[in-house]
């Protein structure tokens, strides 16, 4: 082997092993993210629970599947939305929300809310979809209110689908380990060889 063949596969085992290390410490600290996250939220429900209210989880994970918030939010972004009080809710705030509506009755529809009722003896919301050409047809009752979106992250839907498949996930993870895997050998390897030269 040439000295710029070496050079070559020495620079491509010492990127390889960065770029995975690099994704293994990724995928850990957004473990550890979602743990605390989860953490909070069983806290919130035990609580909520224990007390006999009944509200929505404290935060709430959706990807989005239709075009009705285009551009403000496209198909596959994900959005996390987070539980507010009754009547917190304004003119210009994106919400997700249990649908009534006989099209789409069950489902959760996130879209803006463009007018807020205070008649009823609950706050009531009017909604749009920002790519729709006229508002909801019934009013979101407070009570069907998941939360109101405050983060949104562009395209995850995709890798959702994704890792959704066992095979892809496990892939994922197995191919960096390998390549950590691989490159301790190769060192360890040297590492013996060196020691024997040595002695």
């Amino acid at each position: 082997m040439t000295d710029a063949q070496y050079s070559f596969f020495y620079k491509l085992k010492y990127y390889s092993y960065f770029v995975a290390r690099a994704f293994l410490i990724s995928i850990f600290c957004f473990l550890i993210i979602f743990a605390l996250l989860f953490t909070v939220y069983l806290i919130d429900l035990f609580v909520n629970v224990k007390s006999g209210n009944y509200k929505a989880p404290l935060f709430g994970g959706y990807v989005i599947v239709s075009p009705s918030m285009v551009p403000t939010i496209n198909i596959n972004d994900a959005i996390v939305v987070k539980r507010s009080g009754s009547g917190q809710y304004n003119i210009g705030d994106i919400i997700s929300f249990f649908s009534t509506e006989y099209n789409a009755e069950g489902n959760v529809i996130t879209h803006r809310v463009i007018k807020k009722n205070e008649v009823y003896s609950t706050d009531s919301y009017v909604t749009k979809g920002d790519n729709n050409p006229v508002p909801d047809k019934k009013r979101v009752s407070s009570s069907n209110i998941y939360g109101k979106v405050f983060l949104i992250i562009p395209k995850l839907g995709y890798l959702q689908n994704f890792l959704s498949n066992p095979l892809n996930f496990a892939l994922c993870l197995l191919v960096p380990a390998g390549f950590i895997f691989l490159y301790e050998i190769i060192r360890i390897r040297k590492a013996i060889i060196q020691s024997k030269n040595f002695s």
